[in-house]
């Protein structure tokens, strides 16, 4: 087993560093997520996308270069043209398709309470038959929700998600001051 011949002061440096360093870019990335969640939504989408053509592109082209009898070549050609038209969709319509996963996960939702709403009627009542009505409705009421005001559903979880980059941030600022703190009484 490896072991690490560092000094402690050198470990504290070093640690200090990594928690000023991912506290402060946690903490820019929720607060661009907290002020501009629609924009934000845009650029990652777009993100995506490039990474989705980019890896289509070179899945296509070892695809053909490799094209051997007996392998799989056109199942990895498939999966590059099907990566490029996923890329392409994401840089196109970002937009749509952001609204389109938040309307999935909301229909995900509606059936997964349908489904409890059928198993209910398979069960008896000293077995759980209540709260599988309860699951089911309330399973449904939200997936019902989140199809109609999927827009909304979507910039509230950009919200939700930039206050916990923000508290990270802060966490790990802290941290890296509590280090630094540490660092001065050690030298």
């Amino acid at each position: 087993m490896p072991t690490d011949d560092r000094s402690p002061l050198e470990l504290l440096r070093s640690s200090r560093i990594t928690a000023y360093s991912l506290g402060s870019l946690s903490l820019l990335g929720g607060l661009v997520l907290l002020f501009w969640p629609d924009r934000t939504a845009h650029v990652v989408g777009v993100i995506l996308g490039v990474l989705f053509l980019v890896s289509g592109v070179a899945q296509a082209a070892e695809a053909v270069t490799t094209h051997r009898k007996g392998s799989a070549w056109g199942f990895l050609l498939l999966r590059g043209v099907i990566n490029i038209g996923f890329g392409l969709a994401l840089i196109l319509w970002v937009g749509a398709i952001a609204t389109t996963i938040v309307w999935l996960i909301g229909l995900d939702f509606v059936l997964t309470g349908a489904l409890a709403l059928i198993a209910s009627l398979l069960v008896g009542k000293d077995m759980g038959r209540a709260s599988l009505i309860g699951h089911g409705a309330l399973s449904i009421i939200i997936g019902v929700i989140v199809m109609v005001w999927p827009d909304a559903i979507r910039d509230a979880a950009a919200v939700a998600i930039a206050i916990v980059l923000i508290l990270l941030g802060l966490l790990m600022v802290g941290s890296g001051y509590q280090l630094s703190k540490a660092t001065k009484r050690l030298a």
